[in-house]
């Protein structure tokens, strides 16, 4: 499972993860392909980057998997990292996360993610 962690996330995230061997990307790290563009646009590039994304923008993301299920498409997946467990305020949050999609990312868990939406649970 490849991710691309939307821009509200750390681009640390994305480095210790690849040090684990993991193909993931932080949408701060390809500003010109998905910084301070719609999310309509980041999920349209992300199905075309091979990758599911990584957000806590529950509103958007789950409007675009319903909207990519009526229309019959396939996609890679929506993964949601929600507040109070996954708070990007914490100076924990790197580790936090890091923990929690790299056991998601080896996991039986990650298949369901492709065509639709799952809820990243902490390690």
């Amino acid at each position: 499972m490849k991710l691309l962690l939307n821009e509200m996330w750390s681009a640390e995230i994305a480095r210790q993860l690849r040090l684990q061997g993991h193909d993931v990307v932080a949408a701060t790290e390809l500003p010109r392909r998905y910084r301070g563009v719609s999310d309509d646009v980041v999920f349209e590039r992300a199905q075309e980057d091979g990758r599911a994304i990584v957000t806590d923008n529950v509103g958007d993301y789950s409007r675009l998997v319903a909207a990519a299920a009526g229309r019959g498409e396939i996609h890679q997946g929506v993964v949601f990292a929600l507040r109070p467990t996954f708070d990007r305020a914490r100076p924990r949050i790197v580790g936090e996360m890091v923990r929690a999609l790299a056991d998601l990312v080896t996991s039986a868990d990650a298949d369901p993610a492709r065509g639709g939406a799952l809820f990243l649970r902490p390690r």
